[in-house]
């Protein structure tokens, strides 16, 4: 684990370092590397630390994406990552890369008028107009908008989006919101169905929960975890309209048909 501490005093061959929110903790480091070209000191497991944010650059999302840290390392990564979490934002961007820390609980961040946000500004992007950079906050829409976008560009090229985690971390409510959005954006301009009639679009989610019945079990961390990996494959047309979809499945941990570990 990292702490975030100040340097008490310096020489050539030590640190010496009191714990920020544990004043009564003072430890010191020995010298680890140093730079014969620059004259650079580094201490053992001792990293630089990045100037905390104010409430205006939070708001200016200048925390958005990772990338702007001057420092990008483990502890950085993490103690950022942790800021914006106790701040209400559970998404991180670090370059094309988005961050999700599952909040264990609903939040209102994924309701029609949301999404629609996300459509629209993907939609002006995609024609030349607005800015490069997104006004909106890091979020699993915006990924799945990008997927799209480039997906109906002029090289009409098929995308791939891949969601990984440790168990509990959310891996298939992600996978959820992404279909639901990608979905949503494919169902948009298809004729009406019938009365009674499942559209494509309410046909692929609804196969999500039949994977779920036979395919999870409880886990040390998390009561309904997925066991299994997926591979979704979603068939648009070359207008954009989607088609149908492909679900692959196939066994992640088989020691567990032959071993429980205690409490699963």
């Amino acid at each position: 684990a990292w702490i975030l501490a100040e340097v008490l005093k310096r020489t050539d061959n030590e640190l010496e370092l009191q714990q920020i929110d544990k004043k009564e903790n003072v430890f010191k480091r020995p010298l680890e590397v140093r730079d014969e070209e620059t004259g650079g000191l580094k201490f053992e497991g001792v990293e630089l630390a990045n100037a905390p944010l104010s409430d205006e650059d939070r708001a200016e999302g200048r925390d958005n994406d990772l990338i702007t840290l001057p420092h990008l390392h483990e502890p950085a990564i993490l103690h950022a990552v942790s800021e914006r979490f106790f701040h209400g934002k559970i998404y991180t961007w670090t370059g094309p890369v988005l961050i999700a820390v599952n909040p264990f609980q609903r939040l209102p961040l994924y309701t029609d008028e949301i999404l629609e946000s996300y459509r629209s500004e993907g939609l002006f992007r995609s024609q030349g107009m607005g800015n490069s950079k997104s006004d909106l906050d890091p979020h699993v829409f915006a990924v799945a908008d990008r997927s799209y976008r480039q997906m109906m560009d002029k090289e009409r090229k098929s995308q791939s989006i891949l969601i990984s985690g440790e168990s509990g971390a959310g891996k298939t409510e992600s996978t959820k919101f992404v279909m639901s959005y990608l979905t949503t954006l494919g169902g948009m301009g298809v004729e009406q169905q019938k009365e009674g009639e499942l559209s494509v679009m309410e046909r692929v989610l609804q196969s999500n929960p039949v994977l779920e019945a036979f395919g999870n079990a409880r886990t040390l961390r998390n009561d309904n975890s997925s066991r299994f990996g997926k591979f979704i494959e979603l068939g648009f047309s070359r207008a954009g309209h989607l088609m149908g979809a492909k679900v692959q499945t196939y066994l992640l941990e088989k020691v567990r048909i032959a071993f429980h570990a205690s409490g699963e």
